[in-house]
């Protein structure tokens, strides 16, 4: 296989593309529930085998395997420990000089010059995947996980993971931050990534640290509004950003250990259902999706906030875009802390509205105004919405 674009290059590329397909005005008459397998069969066809090793793509349009994806969501969603510790192997193998884990690893020699490691996530990810593999029985090597907790300690400030300003931060990679910032969705993960080194017995975690780490998560939380913002003192310090909550649903899926209050989980999601859902009035009123990111009202953010303004304008990609992965894992979690049928209805409205046309997953849908359900085509078939029917069945949701 051969690309020819970096990740940066394909998302400046991809904001000249047009979207040339829509969600149906009136999904089809299903059950919702027999439409989940689609996003694990999209997984599985992500499997690759490169040299007699196998490795998991995030989706057809990008080069090399991702961490994010390859290493910790697809193997977790399809309980295949053994692939994990396939895809994790490149990852280890490519560790930096720095200890950093490199965000995505080519898989053919021309790739190589293509994929630029970035500062986001992709460490915590690894340290943690390397728990849930360990206690799979599978072996870890000590020394590269010191290191990569090295990389990461020089992060923390008072027990806050804390980003540089720009791009390329965590998942939701075009925000750009215009100073330093701790990103509410990065320090939980910073919590859940201690909680792997401790049960490991490495980098000399304690329960203190990882106590006053979880404190911080906790304070990242505005009692006054009823949310966690994505970020505390950039220009991102009120933005909403549905995934602020996702690595709580890490904390008691993997460990059955809460973090955030219940509390703070239902009013995060219900402040987001009421003022960041978007529904279309043209056709018959139904829920279309809910921005993943947006102002402090819902509303949607300047462009220039983010990487590739022009992929940005409100409604798309990740300025309000509905991202199938987090809003679906915030329902299961709003369901699995307050059990309700309105919980289930509106994710039988989203799964439908995304699986029944074609059962293919998408990475984002628009919902700004004049395109609300536009897609572009060959974004689609993400590993990583493998997760979606995990998190449901896990909650109660999909029983």
């Amino acid at each position: 296989m051969s690309w020819q674009v970096t990740r940066r290059q394909f998302l400046g590329c991809v904001a000249a593309l047009g979207a040339f397909a829509a969600l149906p005005a009136t999904a089809q008459a299903v059950d919702w529930r027999d439409l989940l397998p689609n996003y694990l069969g999209s997984a599985r066809r992500n499997i690759v085998t490169v040299n007699g090793r196998r490795a998991l793509l995030s989706s057809r349009p990008y080069p090399g395997t991702y961490v994010r994806d390859a290493v910790f969501w697809g193997p977790l969603a399809l309980e295949d420990p053994a692939l994990g510790y396939e895809c994790y192997s490149w990852f280890e193998e490519n560790q930096l000089p720095s200890g950093q884990i490199p965000t995505a690893v080519p898989l053919a020699p021309e790739e190589a010059p293509l994929l630029v490691p970035q500062d986001d996530e992709g460490t915590l990810l690894f340290l943690i995947a390397s728990d849930w593999l360990a206690r799979h029985g599978y072996p870890v090597q000590a020394a590269r996980l010191e290191a990569a907790w090295a990389w990461v300690r020089a992060h923390v400030t008072d027990h806050h993971y804390v980003s540089k300003a720009g791009p390329f931060r965590y998942w939701a990679d075009t925000v750009s931050p215009d100073r330093d910032d701790v990103i509410a969705h990065n320090q939980g993960l910073y919590c859940l990534a201690l909680r792997a080194l401790a049960n490991l017995e490495l980098g000399g975690v304690t329960q203190a640290d990882i106590r006053a780490a979880q404190e911080r998560y906790r304070q990242s939380y505005l009692p006054d509004h009823g949310y966690i913002p994505l970020g505390r003192t950039s220009n991102f310090a009120l933005a909403q950003d549905i995934s602020a909550i996702f690595p709580e649903f890490l904390s008691r899926y993997l460990y059955d250990e809460p973090i955030l209050t219940d509390a703070m989980l239902h009013n995060h999601i219900e402040r987001l259902l009421g003022n960041a859902s978007v529904y279309r009035y043209r056709d018959d009123g139904r829920l279309a999706g809910v921005k993943v990111i947006s102002g402090a009202q819902g509303e949607f953010l300047p462009p220039d906030w983010f990487f590739a303004p022009s992929l940005n304008v409100p409604g798309r990609y990740q300025n309000g875009g509905y991202w199938p992965l987090y809003t679906l894992v915030a329902l299961a979690l709003a369901y699995q802390v307050a059990p309700s049928e309105r919980y289930m209805s509106i994710v039988a409205i989203l799964v439908e509205n995304e699986l029944a046309t074609d059962g293919q997953s998408k990475e984002v849908l628009w919902l700004g105004p004049g395109e609300i359900g536009l897609y572009q085509p060959e974004h689609v078939n993400y590993t990583w919405n493998a997760l979606i029917p995990r998190a449901l069945h896990w909650s109660g949701l999909a029983a």
